[in-house]
């Protein structure tokens, strides 16, 4: 049983977005966000998928991945989390030749 999510990069350019909101005490806020168009593949179905990058981080190059959840997995006070921030794992093609 294969229980990689596959991620597809659709576009290696980034679509960076930034504003600002009004916080829980009417304080307001700026953010960034950074994103790249991909397609993720689980369970036999695919859908829709935004790599969301660190900011500074570099564009992921297009081409196939699967997500690297260790890295992602963060611990705070015995609560288990996933950074909102996505890593991936190029996949590596195969170099065998078919017939050989």
């Amino acid at each position: 049983m294969n229980n990689e999510v596959k991620v597809t990069v659709l576009k290696s350019t980034i679509d960076e977005r930034r504003g600002t909101f009004k916080d829980d005490e009417g304080k307001d806020r700026e953010y960034t966000t950074r994103k790249q168009k991909a397609k993720l593949e689980a369970g036999g179905f695919a859908y829709p998928f935004d790599v969301r990058l660190d900011e500074g981080q570099a564009a992921y190059p297009e081409g196939d991945y699967v997500i690297d959840f260790a890295s992602m997995v963060q611990v705070n006070k015995g609560v288990l989390n996933l950074s909102k921030y996505t890593a991936l794992i190029p996949v590596q093609k195969s170099s065998a030749r078919p017939g050989a």
